[in-house]
């Protein structure tokens, strides 16, 4: 069940939120999701509120069951706003979640390139790998994000990390058909003939899905079987 306050903060009701802090609930209070006030309004994106219950000394850094912080559901759920004053009360940039995913990560996975931007800008480990290895870049090739991918690689991101099965970006977006990433990680030099732990290329494994476009791509870059 919720806190009192937390449905308050959830909903937007700043007043009501005021109300309850002045007399005397825990700013932190914590209902059975594990939830703290501040991640609530965060993830509706009640900037006012959120700025109040930080004023009135809210933990930044506060984790739920499965380790977010209120920057993690802030860059999870887009809101830039958000990002940027928790970031300038102290939020660990690099906070991550019990799977290792940063803020970065998950603004890459869910495709908000603005979140992603201004993380970069105040400093993102660009190649900050999770738990499997998997870089933001990554995850973006995986989703097909395009402008992502670009911003990521103009940004330093490693074109030949590789997650725990031996996969590179390149690998990952064209095993799932996404043309546009594939030509973006070859035009900034991506190895083509990179294999995973099973032996398989980038070629290889978009022939065996039938991604004809990517395949046809591959080999113009002169990529062989």
């Amino acid at each position: 069940m919720e806190t009192q306050l937390s449905i308050a903060a959830e909903s937007g009701n700043l007043d009501e939120v005021v109300r309850m802090i002045r007399e005397g609930v825990l700013v932190d209070s914590v209902g059975q999701d594990g939830l703290t006030p501040l991640m609530k309004a965060t993830m509706k994106g009640n900037v006012e509120i959120a700025e109040f219950l930080l004023d009135q000394g809210a933990d930044v850094e506060a984790k739920d069951p499965y380790g977010w912080t209120p920057l993690l559901w802030a860059a999870a759920v887009g809101q830039a706003e958000l990002v940027e004053r928790l970031l300038a009360r102290g939020a660990h940039i690099e906070a991550t979640d019990q799977y290792g995913a940063t803020a970065l990560m998950k603004a890459a996975r869910r495709h908000f390139p603005e979140v992603a931007r201004i993380l970069i800008q105040r400093g993102a480990q660009i190649n900050a790998v999770d738990n499997l290895g998997r870089t933001a870049l990554m995850r973006t090739a995986r989703r097909g994000f395009f402008d992502l991918a670009a911003l990521l690689l103009e940004s330093g991101a490693d074109t030949e990390a590789r997650d725990e099965y031996g996969a590179t970006s390149l690998i990952i977006a064209a095993s799932e058909g996404h043309e546009e990433v594939v030509r973006v990680l070859l035009e900034k030099g991506a190895e083509m003939h990179a294999k995973d732990k099973n032996g398989w290329t980038a070629w290889l494994w978009a022939f065996s899905a039938g991604h004809a476009n990517v395949v046809k791509l591959l080999k113009a870059h002169g990529a062989q079987y």
